[in-house]
């Protein structure tokens, strides 16, 4: 009796109730175990937030730092060719140090033990470039050497291909340069660019010699500089900028690089963020599933503390302290975890990152992140506490018993938030209300048809429930609606675990395959250009004689606008209400001839190019139809080579770009341009890879001027490159992988009691282990099922709307990879459910008994 009263004299301030904080430690101290699985929710969730916002911190800061050595100088133009007479006087008077870069694609001739021809980029040089960063070479001197003579630097990636060494040498058009070494490292370079276009580098003295520099070649330049101080700097810009728009160039400073390299990545950086967030979600799902379960166990302990003067706010107040106290530890070891995980971050993206990342521990994600894990302790357990507020003293008698729903503010409130946490969330996440509210309604959209799935489930069992099956069969699918089971948060789990693994398979495979249908379509897997009119003949005889078919020979040629629909470029670039886009009056325009559609292209509106009343009619591809906001009828004057053409707008084509190249944005009839000087494109198609190098080093030896584009090739560095990217993306979802094991653990674990009750119960009436073991086995099965196909299907439609509407590619689902992630899904929830309920199923009916009694 005093110990009633002395527990009603307690105040009922939580801070200053030291009997609440006793119970709470005992109880906590017996369930540690228990209580363990609600921290890893939490654990995991944490860390992938502090492994991805700390490691972002430690990029934005490198960025900074480094971005001057990543650019190599102070300031950059860019030009697609070679400088004007203006803007080259306006580069003489700029103080300070300068140099040149020449860069054209080429094929080059391996003289090596491993000898090859490849599609390369030629990079001239020609001063003390870089002004900033490292040229980390092997040897060291290389760099040197290739100033003195014929010498050449080779990517590091190809020349171990090729197996070079420094007594091999490489054949670039006319010439023969010995190695003098590898390039591992160059502002500029390497990285991404080095997987898809290898570079071999030389000096400018002897690009001329080379013969590769002819009529119709693609040569892009590039002017370094460094200066002095900022307002320098500034100085040259504000005088080569009006130039470079003039013509088309473009122009970039170490600050433009930050702001470039920042916006790079932030796409990937969302991308990874919103990943957290669903491992954080699912976090959040196995907090209100522990504390859910949890808590009901306790129920009988909650109604003996009612039956001696315990208040509902203090019985209320006992698992809140556990849950604050838990939810701090949760945080901090996830921010510990995420601190490590951030350091194997940079070795999985060196290959797309230009930077040498130092990193730190970045003090605002961790406190961030421990506000975070705080916030989701609270919220997604408050609700299921609330319960233990009303739960009546008469439950020690009646088991049974249920009170009366009573209304509580708290309950309604708590719900309110738990609603839009994960809309703030994804926003804050994302930097963007659209971006976050489109993710979290598309994840509201699987939680609900997962949901859905899981109480048509249960409601279908019960119903039509197949009283005729076998006892084991029967007793598992009854396991599914059964009293406090957890088939609708395990299939809500494991179906939004299905649903992410499936997606982001669709995406690649839509991805990848896109390519690979492309080219499974095209008639033409090789690519030759730059063909000389004199080269024609020849090429096409080479081509024959190699028992190849020659698919298309097309002429191409260079010019430029002049006017567009009665304006002249100069008009439209001082027009400041004009929408059109720099570039695309600037630019350099390749354009052939013909009077008939390739199979690439289709008609949108007017007519096929042609010649009508001495006028002119092209056609122009849909999209830059839009760009330069022109009609049909509208006039185009073209500037070729010096000669002013007048033509008008007499189509509108829809071209597939990768089917059957080369495409064109702007086709002339014939009849007119056959006299210009022009270059050709052959297409071919070659099947055998022996085939393939005789060909392309016959052709290196008789024409070193053609260029040859092997699209097998291209295709699997693109499948090398998806392999990497696609590793990355599975490594990140990872963690929402695993968050979902842990809360299917957690469900299962959190049931043990009352499976072990139940158990005892069937033993007693004579089921055996081996029936237990088909019965644990069957539900679990059943699970995973219906909740991979749930997950999986949504994932089709999720893919679809991405790969149309986002990434505009054909949907291409690879249906094996998606039976397989089913099947996977099903044995890994079976082998989760097995593992933790084994000792359950193992226990005899005495012991449990006896310890019940």
């Amino acid at each position: 009796m005093e110990y009633i009263i002395k527990i009603k004299k307690e105040k009922r301030n939580l801070f200053k109730d030291k009997w609440v904080w006793k119970m709470a430690y005992r109880d906590a101290r017996k369930n540690f175990s228990r209580l363990f699985l609600f921290i890893s929710s939490i654990i995991i969730g944490i860390a992938a937030l502090v492994s991805i916002n700390s490691f972002n911190i430690n990029l934005q800061r490198s960025i900074n730092e480094q971005a001057k050595d990543l650019l190599g100088a102070d300031l950059v133009v860019n030009a697609n060719t070679r400088f004007e007479e203006d803007l080259q006087t306006i580069f003489d008077s700029i103080p300070g140090q300068q140099a040149t870069e020449a860069t054209t694609a080429s094929m080059a001739m391996f003289m090596t033990s491993t000898p090859g021809t490849r599609l390369i980029r030629i990079v001239a040089l020609e001063g003390d470039f870089p002004f900033y960063g490292d040229l980390v070479t092997s040897p060291e001197g290389a760099y040197e050497v290739m100033k003195t003579g014929p010498y050449a630097m080779v990517d590091e990636n190809l020349a171990s291909h090729y197996d070079v060494s420094s007594e091999d040498s490489i054949r670039l058009g006319n010439m023969v340069f010995k190695v003098a070494g590898e390039v591992s490292k160059i502002p500029g370079g390497g990285g991404i660019q080095a997987t898809f276009t290898p570079s071999v580098y030389i000096s400018m003295d002897y690009l001329d010699s080379t013969g590769l520099v002819q009529f119709g070649s693609r040569v892009s330049y590039k002017q370094y500089f460094k200066i002095d101080s900022e307002e320098a700097v500034e100085t040259a810009v504000s005088q080569v900028k009006p130039l470079v728009k003039k013509y088309g160039h473009s122009s970039e400073t170490v600050e433009d690089r930050k702001n470039n390299l920042g916006e790079g990545f932030e796409n990937l950086y969302r991308f990874f963020n919103l990943l957290a967030f669903v491992a954080l979600i699912l976090g959040c799902i196995g907090v209100a599933s522990s504390v859910h379960i949890y808590v009901r166990e306790k129920r009988e302990m909650v109604a003996v503390m009612r039956c001696i003067g315990t208040s509902g706010w203090q019985a209320f107040n006992i698992f809140f302290v556990q849950t604050v106290i838990l939810g701090i530890i949760g945080s901090i070891l996830g921010v510990l975890l995420g601190l490590g995980i951030q350091f194997a971050l940079p070795p999985l993206l060196k290959e797309f990152i230009p930077l040498d990342l130092d990193l730190q521990i970045a003090w605002s994600a961790v406190l961030e992140a421990i506000i975070l894990g705080l916030m989701i302790s609270l919220l997604f357990s408050v609700l299921p506490l609330v319960a233990v507020r009303f739960v009546p003293p008469l439950s020690v008698l009646r088991t049974n018993y249920e009170p009366l729903r009573t209304f509580s503010k708290v309950r309604v409130l708590v719900i309110v938030l738990i609603i839009l946490f994960p809309l703030a969330f994804a926003t804050y996440q994302s930097g963007s209300f659209m971006v976050g509210g489109a993710f979290f309604g598309a994840l509201l959209l699987a939680f609900g048809c997962l949901a859905l799935v899981a109480n048509l489930l249960m409601k279908a069992v019960k119903k039509f429930f197949p009283r005729n099956w076998s006892f084991i069969w029967r007793q598992s699918l009854a396991n599914l609606f059964r009293p406090n089971n957890q088939t609708l948060v395990l299939v809500v789990v494991i179906g939004l675990g299905a649903f992410l693994i499936a997606t982001l398979n669709i995406v690649q495979n839509s991805l990848l395959n896109q390519v690979e249908f492309v080219g499974r379509e095209n008639q033409s897997n090789t690519i030759l250009f730059d063909i000389q009119p004199q080269q024609k003949e020849g090429v096409i005889r080479l081509t024959r004689d190699n028992d190849l078919p020659v698919q298309q020979v097309v002429p191409i040629i260079t010019c430029r606008l002049s006017q567009v629909a009665g304006k002249t470029i100069s008009e439209i670039q001082n027009d400041t209400t004009d929408a059109i886009p720099n570039w695309a009056i600037t630019r350099e325009y390749r354009v052939t001839y013909r009077d008939t559609l390739t199979a690439s292209e289709t008609m949108q509106q007017g007519a096929v190019q042609h010649i009508s009343n001495d006028s002119i009619y092209v056609t122009i591809s849909s999209g830059m139809q839009e760009n330069l906001e022109v009609d049909v009828g509208d006039s185009i004057i073209f500037d070729i080579q010096g000669v002013p053409v007048t033509t008008y707008i007499g189509g509108v084509r829809d071209v597939e770009w990768p089917k059957d190249p080369p495409n064109f944005i702007f086709v002339f009839p014939t009849g007119v341009l056959e006299e210009a000087p022009q270059i050709f494109v052959l297409t071919t198609r070659i099947d055998e890879k022996v085939e393939a190098n005789s060909y392309q080093r016959e052709l290196v030896s008789l024409f070193p001027n053609v260029s040859l584009i092997d699209l097998r090739l291209v295709l699997a560095t693109i499948d090398e490159f998806f392999d990497k990217v696609s590793f990355i993306i599975q490594f990140m979802a990872l963690f929402s992988i695993i968050t979902g094991l842990v809360v299917l653990a957690g469900a299962v674990i959190n049931s043990k009691y009352l499976r072990l009750k139940e158990n005892v119960l069937l033993r007693t009436i004579g089921a055996v282990k081996k029936q237990i073991w088909g019965m644990t086995i069957l539900e679990y099965g059943y699970l995973g099922f219906f909740a991979a196909f749930t997950g999986i299907s949504l994932s089709v439609i999720s893919g679809w709307a991405l790969s149309i509407y986002f990434f505009e590619v054909v949907f291409l689902p690879d249906i094996m990879s998606l039976l397989l992630i089913w099947g996977g899904v099903m044995v890994l929830t079976i082998l989760v459910g097995w593992f933790n309920t084994r000792d359950v199923i193992s226990r005899s009916p005495l012991e449990v008994l006896r310890k019940e009694g």
